[in-house]
């Protein structure tokens, strides 16, 4: 009886889970940051303006979209106006969708093709670009820049100058390994050298912590490390079984998401490279 009591209380304890955990980043900035328990796969962004707010990011859940919403307005009565949507894995049908329908998604070239290109209908009014975004809203300034192919076929960043603050997104996990089965292994790498020119005083993460300009040394440093191995299999001339069986990177076994998303990430830049040879 008690095996199935506890058992009870650890089901309702998952469902009443947080998908995010809301931290100030600066005065009327936000991130909410994915948790762990969570089904969300990434931190999200708030700007709160005058009159309204702008959220940026991407895997957008109903679930975690809506305790978003309930959160937000915990901390201001202003509508979320805008959502720059960072990037669109293809294939998520179910996530990035149910979105504010009020809302205006602030969306590049590269992501709205990725909506469109889906089995469902993307209705909320948008707002394309190329290259970049500055939005003026009163006293804050907010730049949306394009960085192209990286994570994902495309990903946008979005950095407040005067603040020095910058939202990577999944461009950058901090002291974990996410998801890069959909990366553009050589194009990561010159976005990564982006991030650092911009110095931000803080980062927010697509994965992670709030930190500073530190942490995208630490992930270049992972980076390389992981790139450095990928290309000495290949120029061995291991296949991807010999690869998958060879590869080596012991130092960063213990962080977060190493299990989980290292072989397909492995994968991903041992084909990468194969095909660029």
């Amino acid at each position: 009886m008690i095996f199935g009591v506890t058992a009870l209380l650890l089901s309702a304890q998952s469902v009443c889970a947080d998908q995010y955990e809301i931290s100030k980043v600066a005065d009327n900035v936000f991130a909410a940051i994915a948790q762990p328990q969570g089904k969300v796969g990434s931190n999200a962004f708030l700007i709160i303006t005058e009159n309204e707010v702008i959220l940026a990011g991407a895997h957008f859940i109903p679930e975690g979209l809506n305790e978003l919403v309930t959160k937000i307005a915990r901390i201001t009565p202003m509508p979320i106006s805008q959502v720059i949507l960072t990037h669109h894995h293809k294939g998520s049908n179910y996530v990035d969708f149910d979105l504010p329908e009020k809302a205006e998604i602030i969306v590049s070239v590269r992501t709205l093709h990725d909506l469109k290109g889906e089995h469902r209908e993307f209705n909320n009014s948008t707002l394309v670009f190329e290259e970049n975004l500055t939005l003026n809203r009163g006293k804050t300034s907010i730049v949306v820049m394009d960085t192209g192919p990286g994570h994902s076929s495309g990903d946008l960043i979005v950095f407040l100058p005067k603040e020095g603050i910058l939202f990577a997104s999944d461009l950058l996990f901090n002291d974990v390994v996410g998801y890069m089965g959909e990366a553009y292994i050589h194009e990561w790498g010159e976005n990564l050298e982006l991030l650092e020119r911009l110095a931000p005083v803080k980062l927010v993460p697509g994965v992670g912590k709030v930190d500073d300009a530190s942490s995208i040394t630490r992930f270049r440093q992972f980076y390389r490390a992981f790139m450095t191995e990928i290309i000495r299999n290949v120029e061995k001339g291991n296949t991807l079984a010999q690869t998958r069986k060879e590869f080596s990177l012991n130092q960063y076994k213990g962080l977060p998401g190493y299990k989980a998303f290292i072989d397909v990430n492995l994968e991903r830049a041992y084909r990468q490279f194969k095909s660029q040879r």
